[in-house]
């Protein structure tokens, strides 16, 4: 996160909002490709870290399930699970030919958990599922 920069009261940009960064500069002409279209052609995202060299095969059907299905196809998905970091991250698609079935390892979504909300509350209160609690 950047701090802003303010000369004579007047800021280039608002003080404590992360910087939106774009990687590529798309052309005005050009549509934005989406995952949701990568997931209708059956197109494989490739993310690849140029820091460690780690390469990640995902299935456009699977990241439309977990995330946004209008996010840019070329917007990393994640950071990278080995050096944590998102700087160097790129992403390529590609449609799977009839060489990769068989071959190509395809990181695959098993199942989505869903983690449960504790909170604390004094013995003998009974609360109301729909209302809030309150966290100590």
């Amino acid at each position: 996160m950047k701090l802003s920069a303010c000369v004579f009261g007047k800021c280039s940009y608002p003080a404590g909002m992360p910087e939106q960064y774009r990687k590529f500069h798309r052309h005005p002409a050009k549509p934005i490709r989406t995952l949701q279209d990568a997931a209708n052609d059956g197109q494989i995202i490739v993310v690849r870290c140029g820091l460690c060299r780690r390469l990640v095969n995902y299935l456009a059907s699977d990241l439309v399930q977990i995330l946004n299905p209008r996010r840019p196809v070329d917007a990393p998905p994640f950071a990278c699970s080995k050096c944590g970091t998102a700087d160097y991250m790129t992403v390529k698609m590609k449609t799977p030919s009839a060489g990769d079935y068989g071959h190509l390892t395809i990181r695959w979504l098993l199942g989505i958990r869903s983690v449960p909300e504790w909170g604390n509350r004094p013995l003998g209160d009974d609360v109301d599922p729909r209302k809030s609690v309150k966290k100590y």
